[in-house]
């Protein structure tokens, strides 16, 4: 339980029985984590599926911390059947640019993305891009491989690839078999050394986004979206069946071109952008009102109210206004959820709790972009014995009330 969070008195018993009865990434091998974000809330999650999860704890000798400043090198690349010809290559730069604006705001100003690009001219691979097997299933060493040979190849045209935390690799338009974006990110296991010929040394690569065609589509998003993976966040979208099942557009990690794409409450918790004393959590029978501030704003004040059910899930509430990366966001109000850190990426480690008195949805809005909940609605779950319920919402905040009995 959080000791700074008022409890409330019970509820009268004819209003509990009214409420009862209204509403009843590219695969590597796993590894153990075997690092934390510091938190010592008895409501942080361990993961327990040995990769990228909800999990509180990350492991850092796999994934790179989220807070400062992380130097990416941006290398543009062409092939033998592909050759770039384009010159200045701005709109593949403006193209991502922006993701350092949208991580500032995403962080609380906690991390910045410094996009440098150290040679503006392609650089050649040694390889057809048809012959890197660009599919999604791709084996782990298939995308060693191409890695590699793009750093080799910036390398030996004079890039100092010791001055970089992490490496976007931009392939040229007309590489039509490049298509998608996956991340690339360290196995230990398997070091990925190139020889940097700058310093006469070889350098360990840790991590990489090597983005495909859809980069033109989903924008510099998928810069923050693939980044992301590199911090330890698996994929909340589907990996089979409806895409959107699981949180529609409400996360970055789940429809990159969503109305309302920032992180969730939960991530930015796990990363260590939101504080423990931030979060209102309840992990044994108690009541706690909650004023949650927006989560697109910055300073003090709570951003969670959550509400443990088992060592690897939890509900949680948050606030989601219509501002800063959520600019076009759909819907207002409390947005719930549960989090389960031993469902894998692509299945739902996170899920929406939708609301049957959502409003109905207008323009390119879909039903899951409105599952926000509105002063007197609740929810409640009697099997896990938790309910909350929104009790008020201004501007700039909404209240909720947390039950566990």
């Amino acid at each position: 339980m959080d000791p700074s969070v008022r409890p409330r008195r019970s509820l009268p018993a004819a209003l509990i029985l009214v409420l009862s009865a209204l509403l009843a990434l590219v695969v590597v091998p796993a590894q153990a984590a075997h690092a934390y974000n510091g938190s010592a809330s008895a409501c942080a999650l361990q993961g327990t599926t040995g990769y990228t999860d909800e999990g509180q704890q990350t492991d850092y000798t796999r994934f790179q911390n989220p807070i400062g400043t992380k130097r990416i090198g941006l290398i543009y690349v062409d092939f033998p059947d592909a050759v770039g010809t384009a010159l200045p290559l701005t709109s593949y730069y403006d193209t991502l640019k922006g993701a350092t604006d949208w991580m500032q705001n995403a962080s609380y100003g906690q991390t910045t993305l410094d996009i440098q690009v150290p040679y503006a001219n392609w650089v050649h691979m040694p390889k057809n891009s048809t012959d890197y097997n660009w599919e999604r299933g791709f084996s782990w060493t298939t995308h060693q491989v191409y890695v590699q040979g793009a750093l080799a190849a910036a390398a030996n045209a004079g890039v100092d690839l010791s001055q970089y935390d992490m490496f976007y690799v931009v392939p040229t338009a007309t590489a039509t078999a490049i298509g998608h974006s996956p991340t690339f990110i360290q196995d230990p296991a398997s070091p990925t050394w190139v020889w940097n010929a700058h310093t006469s040394s070889w350098v360990l690569i840790h991590w990489a986004v090597t983005f495909g065609q859809d980069m033109w589509t989903w924008g510099y998003k998928v810069a923050d979206h693939e980044t992301s993976h590199t911090f330890g966040l698996p994929d909340l979208y589907a990996f089979g069946g409806d895409l959107n099942q699981y949180v529609g557009g409400w996360d970055l990690m789940g429809r990159i071109s969503g109305p309302a794409p920032l992180y969730f409450g939960w991530e930015a918790w796990k990363f260590g952008w939101i504080t423990d004393n931030q979060v209102s959590c309840l992990d044994t029978a108690n009541t706690y009102t909650t004023t949650l501030t927006g989560l697109e704003y910055g300073g003090n004040g709570y951003r969670l109210a959550v509400i443990k059910t088992s060592p690897t899930t939890a509900y949680v509430a948050e606030s989601r206004k219509a501002a800063y990366n959520d600019a076009n966001a759909c819907a207002t109000g409390v947005l719930i959820y549960k989090v389960d850190t031993s469902v894998t990426t692509g299945n739902g480690p996170i899920q929406l709790v939708t609301n049957p008195n959502a409003a109905a949805p207008t323009g390119n809005c879909t039903t899951m972009d409105m599952q926000t909940w509105q002063p007197g609605q609740w929810f409640q779950d009697d099997t896990a014995r938790i309910r909350i319920y929104v009790n008020a919402s201004d501007a700039s905040t909404d209240t909720v009330w947390t039950y566990k009995w």
